[in-house]
């Protein structure tokens, strides 16, 4: 069980036990007149009283807590729509990141190919330069 509603079934057991005690007459001065009641009564009244206050208290506070938590929310949902957004974009994102890593492996690939290509070309050329000039004649020969 709850311990609110323990706590509060043992303080009317309380409640009830000191008013049968006190159940004597009393005079009780309203503003506008006087009434002669059993104590126990005006106990017992209060108590009540007490426990309606208390209980309208509390309706309040939980309906400004549930405004709270509808406010609350209104304001999650644009948050959790730009999370969408972002976690899209960043996925998008990803992607392009990838098939731009694909390229610059490819161009890297071109580029050593372009390496080697231009490497033996120099060395053609090297062996041309040391094999003489070329002329007319000695390429027919």
């Amino acid at each position: 069980m709850e311990r609110g509603f323990i706590f509060s079934l043992i303080f009317a057991a309380i409640v009830a036990v000191f008013a049968l005690k006190n159940g004597d007459k009393v005079l009780i001065d309203f503003i506008f007149t006087k009434v002669e009641i059993s104590q126990a009564i005006v106990i017992f009244l209060s108590a009540i009283l007490g426990a309606v206050i208390v209980a309208i208290l509390g309706g309040v506070k939980n309906l400004k807590f549930k405004k709270e938590i509808k406010e609350l929310n209104k304001k999650i949902e644009p948050l959790e729509e730009e999370k969408k957004d972002i976690e899209s974009l960043l996925e998008n994102r990803g992607e392009e990141i990838a098939r731009l890593k694909d390229m610059m492996d490819d161009i890297e690939a071109e580029k050593d190919k372009l390496y080697t290509l231009l490497k033996e070309k120099d060395e053609e050329i090297n062996k041309l330069m040391e094999d003489g000039p070329v002329t007319e004649n000695s390429s027919l020969e």
